[in-house]
């Protein structure tokens, strides 16, 4: 065998035929074996030189390689996932404790107030969780799209109430998990509440719904003025500061209670617009009984009526007197309280199985233009888990637990008849009457002023109603009508 001895030349940067080149060029030794012939020899050294250069060149010469690491990006390594919380402040801290014990994947929680949206970039958030009647807008502002397959809960959707159903859609799409549609009802404490209870089966048999609901409206407002002498016109002096002075949040609350009230009139199935004009049907006789009922019983009654729904039933459930209370709301969900009286003698409330759905629960949906779409949909899966309900539904009203789960607030008489009342109400999916088309704050912002009018001027309601339906056409008008009809039929359920 031939000894190769390479010369002391920078090989390793050549290419292997330069390699095999300049060796062809040196002078080999003549082999001295006489075993084998030379012309026999001469291929096999080629053969041998050629594959020890490549070899050689091949093992040495390329330039060391970074190493490229293929292991998974772990969770906490990942950016942190953009939640938006709208007119949620109360779930913030508790989300975030709940959501770190769960993943080492990072959160970024923004809670913003209802009425700052306009002013926000909310395109860049992964998660949204709102209130359901601002699926209009976030939907016309490119905010949020139709629900991946990954964030919906198959297993739990059989469990689901119509009404979470309904809250989640939008034109026929599914845009969101729902957390919970609580709906609206009435609890009375120290009067007769036996109107309502006949009004809902007038609702139920849809006859003469508009001459039954101001009879018995009236019956009711009639039995609420028992021990209310003590109004007189300088009682109206601090309601009328009240007024004047009512929040963002406070305002929207009129307006769903009127709403609610007008939910027992012929408006429950002709709805806020006659769709083949896109006109605002506010002046119709139905709205206008709706406005003279909320102007009276806010009159009567403006501790609870101008409050938040769950503290304004805890003071009808809880009352510091024995006066004839009244509220329109929803109960607190925590699993302790008792709606015992204070006292034997005390009345207990009663609901009235009159209820409404102001598409004021929480839904939570995807960021239509995420880069973690995987990530964000376990995070949805995990919100809307019932452990996750359960422990939140204590800080917030607006989630409900699935019905298949134990509800220990069952236990109170007040919180039992609530739940009696959803599950017979067999209207709740409808939507004619909630205010969730795109821009929908303006129009409830131009009907909040109205109702305040009607409240201090009873009399003109009528007249208010008209001239709130006629802003509204102008509002229409200007936004673009086939804009507004596109989505009003949308917020509707109709499939587009």
């Amino acid at each position: 065998m031939v000894n190769i001895v390479l010369p002391e030349s920078n090989v390793y940067g050549l290419q292997p035929d330069t390699i095999l080149s300049r060796f062809q060029e040196q002078i080999l030794p003549n082999p001295t074996s006489s075993s084998m012939p030379q012309s026999n020899l001469c291929p096999l050294r080629t053969l041998l030189l050629t594959v020890g250069l490549l070899f050689a060149w091949g093992c040495s010469s390329q330039e060391p390689k970074t190493e490229v690491n293929n292991a998974p990006v772990a969770n906490k390594d990942r950016p942190p996932l953009k939640i938006w919380l709208i007119d949620a402040p109360e779930l913030e801290s508790e989300l975030k404790v709940r959501w770190q014990a769960a993943s080492d994947q990072p959160i970024a929680i923004e809670s913003v107030p209802a009425h700052d949206m306009a002013g926000k970039s909310l395109s860049v958030a992964d998660v949204v969780i709102f209130p359901g009647n601002f699926m209009g807008d976030l939907i016309q502002k490119g905010v949020i799209g139709k629900l991946p397959s990954q964030a919906m809960a198959k297993s739990d959707s059989a469990n689901s109430p119509a009404r979470w159903q309904a809250i989640a859609s939008y034109g026929g799409h599914v845009y969101a998990q729902p957390l919970g549609a609580t709906n609206l009802a009435a609890i009375v404490r120290g009067a007769d509440i036996q109107p309502l209870v006949e009004l809902d089966g007038l609702l139920t048999e849809a006859r003469g719904v508009n001459a039954n609901s101001e009879s018995q409206w009236s019956k009711f407002l009639k039995s609420t003025q028992v021990d209310r002498s003590e109004l007189s016109l300088a009682a109206n002096d601090p309601l009328d500061a009240k007024l004047s002075n009512l929040s963002h949040r406070e305002k929207d609350w009129l307006v769903e209670r009127f709403l609610w009230i007008a939910a027992t009139t012929d408006a429950r199935r002709k709805g806020l617009f006659d769709l083949a004009k896109m006109n605002a049907r506010l002046h119709q006789p139905e709205f206008a009984l709706a406005a003279k009922v909320l102007a009276e019983l806010v009159r009567s009654f403006p501790e609870t009526l101008l409050d938040k729904p769950p503290a304004a039933w805890n003071s009808v459930t809880f009352p510091s007197t024995e006066k004839i209370s009244f509220a329109i709301g929803w109960p607190n969900s925590n699993g302790t309280e008792s709606s015992e009286t204070n006292s034997a003698t005390q009345e207990r409330p009663k609901v009235a199985p009159l209820v409404w759905n102001p598409n004021h629960g929480l839904v939570a949906s995807v960021g239509k233009n995420t880069r973690q779409t995987s990530v964000s949909c376990k995070f949805l899966l995990w919100l809307c888990s019932p452990e996750q309900r359960e422990a939140l539904r204590s800080i917030c009203p607006r989630i409900e637990l699935f019905p298949t789960q134990i509800d220990r607030d069952m236990a109170r008489e007040d919180y039992r008849d609530f739940q009696l009342a959803n599950s017979r109400d067999k209207r709740k999916e409808g939507m004619e009457l909630s205010l969730r088309l795109a821009n929908a704050d303006q129009y409830r912002a131009a009907l909040a002023d109205s109702l305040i009018a009607a409240i201090r001027s009873p009399d003109q309601s009528a007249e208010l109603m008209a001239q709130c339906s006629q802003s509204w056409n102008e509002l229409t008008n200007k936004l673009g009508k086939e804009t507004q009809r596109l989505s009003e039929e949308q917020s509707l359920g109709y499939q587009k």
